[in-house]
């Protein structure tokens, strides 16, 4: 069957004027920035759809309709209605109750222990620490304010109190500043936390970070960047793990970076790309406690190589260095090895590693029993990660994968040696979709064992490994 269109164009349709209805505590220079619907332009349905887009995005509406006052016949100019309706501008939360917290037997059940900014550590199924249980009142409160000065700006301030935990933080951010196209973030917060039997910290950081969007897609974004952290570690049952000059450590950072994003799905790419770029430095001139600069790259793409394979790629590089006769701390080098990176490792496990001993009281020298292996961390990052997923028909949303891991943490930034510790993992994993991303479980192989570690390591995890 052969169809012709016959197209005949009506009169072009101007719009007249443009009311805007429905928001008192918005300004009216701000809701005209933010849209694109003028007296006099040629009245367009993208423009329309467009401005209604960019409302909601704000934020601050919880209805949005941008149409023309009557429908469009024949007539040449039409007036526009802007109509929008605040959402709830307050919001308090908050909570009161007792907590009860044993402090016996094993630490959890995965026998893992993460201090602040620092790598998660394994820890022996026989070790124990001094029995106490804590037991306390819980108090929590957040409070949120929408629409700042009638410019889509939010603030935030939340806090939680009890004997264990004691943290506050606030939040700020502005969408358009000064009506430019960078929206801000500032954030403050401090902390102090025994929660975990090993260590006490006292945490603290703010930071400044300014964004604009580079094209109309909006996959591409430029990010600047100054943040403030200190960290302080005190009672620490693992000895040898933090040097102590890495225990009381403060960071001033002025970082840059660049993202693109093209993925078609972020949970579950089928296509497209997904870049980071990012360098800071830390001098003692704006306030860290060593000279230390940092830079990382990530490069992932995705494609479908048969309607039922996609063939998804991962490259890393990480770079950090002092200078001016500093040293690196702990918190500031890389590490590697786990379910999200080279799957033939423990987590953490690849890379330099040192021994460590474990206390069961930080005042008596005698408890001091059990020898463990943590990682060094290093100073160079490189990664390489492949594997073709494909869907399994024994069951819908059920798939899997074959993968093949390279690279490894360096001790010392040395391209020389890139190959010498260069380590090789194959394997294979099933995937499972599930409305929040697919639950994965991988079999990974070192094909580079290394002593005293596990060779074939079994990860059960959400989400894809990038």
């Amino acid at each position: 069957m052969a169809v012709t269109y016959q197209i005949h164009e009506g009169p072009q349709i101007r719009i007249g004027r443009v009311e805007y209805l429905g928001s008192p505590a918005t300004r009216r220079k701000f809701l005209l920035r933010n849209t694109s619907v003028r007296p006099g332009a040629p009245l367009s349905e993208g423009d329309l759809l467009g401005s209604e887009s960019r409302l909601y995005n704000l934020g601050t509406f919880d209805w949005v309709n941008v149409s023309p006052r009557r429908p469009v016949s024949n007539q040449t100019q039409e007036d526009v209605l802007v109509k929008v309706h605040d959402a709830k501008r307050n919001s308090v939360s908050y909570g009161v109750g007792f907590e009860g917290t044993p402090r016996g037997g094993s630490l959890s059940s995965s026998g893992l222990v993460a201090l602040p900014g620092l790598p998660t550590v394994g820890l022996p199924q026989k070790f124990k620490i001094i029995e106490k249980t804590i037991v306390s009142p819980l108090v929590s409160g957040e409070y949120s304010r929408l629409n700042l000065r009638g410019r889509a700006e939010t603030a935030s301030i939340s806090a939680l109190l009890s004997r264990l935990d004691q943290k506050a933080s606030f939040t700020y951010t502005d969408p358009q500043i000064r009506g430019l196209d960078w929206n801000a973030l500032w954030s403050f917060s401090a902390e102090r936390t025994t929660q975990n039997p090993l260590f006490t910290a006292r945490l603290g950081s703010a930071s400044l970070q300014v964004e604009r969007i580079l094209n109309s897609a909006k996959t591409e974004r430029l990010q600047f960047r100054y943040t403030f952290q200190r960290t302080t570690l005190t009672d620490l049952l693992i000895k040898n793990f933090v040097l102590p000059e890495d225990t009381n450590v403060r960071s001033s950072t002025l970082a840059t970076a660049f993202l693109r994003d093209t993925r078609d799905k972020p949970l579950d790419a089928h296509r497209g790309v997904f870049q980071t770029l990012d360098f800071g430095v830390s001098p003692h001139v704006i306030g860290s406690s060593d000279n230390v600069w940092r830079f990382f790259g990530q490069s992932s793409f995705y494609k479908e190589v048969t309607p039922w394979m996609v063939w998804a790629n991962n490259f890393r590089l990480g770079l950090t260095s002092a200078f001016a006769g500093s040293h690196v701390p702990l918190s500031e080098r890389f590490f590697s090895g786990g379910a999200d990176s080279l799957r033939g490792f423990p987590l953490n496990g690849a890379g330099p590693q040192q021994a460590a001993t474990l206390c069961t009281s930080a005042s008596n020298p005698a408890s001091c029993s059990f020898s463990i292996t943590v990682p060094e961390g290093g100073r160079q990052l490189f990664i390489f990660n492949t594997e073709g997923r494909f869907p399994i028909p024994l069951k819908k949303g059920l798939g899997g994968v074959l993968f093949y891991d390279g690279g490894n943490v360096y001790r010392a930034i040395n391209f020389r040696g890139f190959f010498h510790d260069y380590s090789n993992s194959v394997g294979i994993g099933l995937r499972y979709q599930t409305p929040v991303g697919p639950l994965r479980i991988d079999l990974g192989h070192n094909l580079n064992p290394v002593p005293g570690l596990k060779s074939t390591n079994v990860f059960v995890t959400l989400g894809q490994s990038f």
